[in-house]
């Protein structure tokens, strides 16, 4: 087996534990509440804490990743997070619980810095979008994982003890630890001392980066962050089909991440990223309906199916802006930016929390799809506008 792939294997599946555990807590709102007394409002924001870790992370560790390597971050970063989910099972105290999620996200962050370059920089340049690409259905894994779990488990959550059980299977990746410290080679010189690389230089290509995963993350988890929710509640689909129909969403996401990157080496780039814009913002229409005759099972979730392929170009962004950089402030460049947009969703998010608790979930599509077609906007101006002389293949 070539040395790039166990690279590819253990950063894709360590990526699909770390979204696992980020939105495991999504599906365990509605015991949560029962359990433990919370409201939507601070479930959301609960989560959201997770997102600001994030960055806390990305910036943190994708200093050190660019200096001391990515392969070690990768596997403090996977223990980490893991090791914060169990302690997260036990625990009940809101204000410890906020504690906990924070540095669990903190290590989630380090973990996308340092896993996603490190694939990139082991595979033949040939082959950095596709497997960008690989590495990135992880996060759409991931997510399909926690439908199926729920779907499985959804009946015995009632009780603490199902709760629990729920909570730490967010703890697995662990056993991916041994896998990236024996199988995973890295050649890696840090370039620092040698040439120094000023991060201002490259400010443009940060901005850009910072403002298309904001966006994206934005429209991402102003729908797929409470669907669960929106779906039961608000359209009255059942229990064990909404998790059905999450796992099947994102396991379409995480195909169209690969066809994306095999179809960037046929067809421009950028035209893929605006065509796959403009079917997430007609799919949003669907998926959240303003019309009351279009709340039904198969509209809707074939709008979620829609929306799920549609950004499958979303990986080609974190190509972009990776291949834009140079090797010395990449982990740093790409990680901070990256969960940047992430805490720009989690915010977001946390505030489609605080619509819900004041005007209802029937509200929601209202405001969901004006968000939609405002993050798309900003999506599609951070490629527009992206410097061209970049070889964003190589």
């Amino acid at each position: 087996m070539k040395s790039y792939v166990h690279a590819v294997i253990s950063s894709t599946l360590a990526w699909t534990g770390n979204v696992y555990d980020l939105v495991l807590l999504t599906f365990a709102y509605p015991f949560m509440e029962k359990l433990f007394g919370l409201n939507f409002f601070q479930l959301t924001i609960l989560f959201s804490l997770g997102l600001v870790g994030r960055v806390i992370g990305a910036m943190i560790f994708g200093r050190i990743a660019d200096i001391k390597g990515r392969k070690i971050v990768n596997i403090i970063a996977t223990t980490g997070y893991s090791v914060f989910q169990i302690i997260f099972a036990f625990s009940s105290v809101y204000a410890l619980l906020l504690l906990i999620r924070s540095v669990q996200g903190i290590f989630m962050g380090a973990q996308w810095t340092s896993g996603t370059v490190l694939a990139i920089e082991q595979a033949p340049k040939q082959k950095v979008q596709l497997v960008n690409s690989i590495v990135q259905a992880g996060y759409a894994l991931g997510y399909a994982l926690t439908g199926v779990t729920f779907t499985v488990m959804s009946n015995y959550m009632d009780s603490i003890e199902g709760y629990r059980i729920f909570m730490l299977t967010g703890s697995l990746p662990l056993v991916l630890v041994p896998y990236i410290y024996f199988k995973v080679n890295e050649n890696f010189t840090p370039k620092i001392e040698s040439r120094k690389v000023s991060i201002k230089e490259y400010f443009p290509f940060f901005i850009r980066a910072v403002i298309s995963m904001s966006g994206m993350f934005i429209a991402y988890l102003s729908i797929f962050s409470i669907y669960p929710d929106f779906a039961e509640c608000f359209a009255r689909f059942p229990a064990y089909y909404v998790g059905l129909l999450m796992a099947v969403a994102n396991g379409i996401q995480g195909t169209s991440y690969i066809i994306f990157g095999k179809l960037s080496y046929r067809l421009s780039v950028f035209r893929l990223i605006y065509v796959g814009i403009a079917f997430m913002i007609f799919s949003a229409f669907l998926a959240m309906p303003l019309v009351s005759a279009m709340v039904s099972l198969p509209i809707m979730s074939a709008g979620v199916f829609i929306y799920a392929f549609a950004n499958g170009f979303w990986p080609l962004i974190s190509g972009i802006a990776a291949s834009s950089v140079p090797p010395e402030v990449r982990a740093f460049l790409t990680g901070t930016a990256y969960n940047i947009g992430a805490v720009a969703g989690g915010i977001v998010s946390a505030l489609i929390g605080g619509i819900i608790e004041a005007f209802g979930m029937a509200s929601l599509p209202y405001f969901v799809d004006g968000i939609e077609f405002m993050s798309m906007l900003a999506v599609f101006y951070s490629m527009f506008t992206w410097p061209r002389k970049v070889a964003v293949e190589a």
